[in-house]
C-alpha cells in the first residue's frame, strides 16, 4: 500500500508530501520541474548547499508558496510561470535548454543566498531525454531529477537502516517520491513492474546514494553517519543503494491508501 507520496517542485529545495497526485509521462506532477542554476547554468544542490533546506514549500491555489525560513520571506511561485529566454543548464552529464522564470525570482533567491542564481523550469519544447535503455513506451524524458523521474522505498528499507543506525531515520533525507508498506527490507528491489491503479510503473534501476542522505532535511545540519552506515551493509562495486528508480509505463492518478501490485519481478543486484 502507499503510505506517502512526495514531490519536489524546486529541485533540492523542500519536499510537498499530498494525498494524491497524477503520474504525467515525466513522473508525478510538479515534481522537479523548476531548478536552480549558477551563472553557468550547472545544478545547485545540497550536496554542495545543505542550507537549501531553509527553503519550504507548500501548496497554493496557484502554484507553491515558497518560504525562507531565515528572513521569513514568502513568494508564490505559479505552477505555469511567465518564463523568458531559453539557457544553457547542466545536470551531472546531460546539458539541454531550460527557460529562466521571471517575476523575480532568480533575484529573490540570489539575494537570500549571496550568490548570483537563476531559477529555471523544464519545458515540452527542449526536454530533457532519459537513456534509451530506460524508456517506455510513453517515457522518453525526465524531470530535472538527478536520473530517473521517479525514486520508490518501501517501509521496510527505512526499518533495516533504523536498525543498523539504532535510531529513527527522516524518510525526506532520501527523497523518495512513493512509499510504499513492506515487510520485507529491500523489497522495491526486485520489482520489475508495479501498478498504482491505472498507473503501471517500470523498475528501471537501483538508486545509488551519496552525501545528500547525510543532510538533516530539517536543520540542513550534515553529519557523515547516515551514508557510513548505509554503506557497511548496501554497498556493491564502490556504490551505495537505497531504493529503487523507476519510469511510467501508463498515467493516471494515484492517491495514498492505494494497493500496489507487483506485475513482475527481477533478481536484486545486492
Amino acid at each position: 500500500m502507499v503510505t506517502h507520496l512526495y514531490i519536489y517542485p524546486i529541485k533540492s529545495l523542500g519536499a510537498v508530501s499530498v494525498s494524491k497526485a497524477i503520474m504525467e509521462n515525466e513522473g508525478l506532477r510538479g515534481d522537479r520541474r523548476f531548478m536552480l542554476v549558477d551563472m553557468e547554468g550547472k545544478f545547485i544542490t545540497q550536496r554542495t548547499r545543505p542550507e537549501l533546506t531553509r527553503f519550504t514549500l507548500t501548496e497554493s491555489m496557484n502554484g507553491y508558496l515558497v518560504k525562507d525560513a531565515v528572513t521569513g520571506l514568502e513568494k508564490v511561485l505559479h505552477l505555469e510561470p511567465v518564463v523568458g529566454e531559453y539557457i544553457s543548464v547542466e545536470i551531472w552529464d546531460d546539458q539541454f535548454q531550460a527557460r529562466e522564470v521571471m517575476d523575480g525570482w532568480s533575484l529573490w533567491f540570489s539575494e537570500a543566498l549571496a550568490q548570483q542564481v537563476k531559477l529555471v523550469r523544464i519545458t515540452k519544447e527542449k526536454p530533457r531525454e532519459m537513456k534509451a535503455k530506460y524508456q517506455t513506451g510513453i517515457a522518453k524524458n525526465t524531470s530535472f531529477a538527478d536520473s530517473l523521474p521517479l525514486l520508490v522505498v518501501t517501509t521496510g528499507s527505512y526499518i533495516a537502516l533504523e536498525h543498523k543506525l539504532q535510531g529513527p531515520v527522516d524518510r525526506l533525507r532520501f527523497r523518495p517520491n512513493i512509499v510504499v508498506s513492506a515487510t520485507v527490507p529491500f523489497e522495491e528491489d526486485t520489482w520489475s513492474e508495479i501498478k498504482i491503479g491505472e498507473v503501471s510503473l517500470s523498475g528501471a534501476k537501483p538508486c545509488a546514494r551519496c552525501s545528500l542522505v547525510n543532510v538533516d532535511p530539517t536543520s540542513g545540519e550534515s553529519d557523515k553517519k547516515t551514508l557510513k552506515t548505509l554503506a557497511s551493509f548496501r554497498t556493491m562495486n564502490q556504490k551505495v543503494y537505497f531504493g529503487q528508480q523507476f519510469v511510467p509505463i501508463s498515467i493516471g492518478e494515484i492517491h495514498v491508501g492505494m494497493e500496489v501490485q507487483i506485475i513482475r519481478s527481477q533478481d536484486a543486484i545486492y
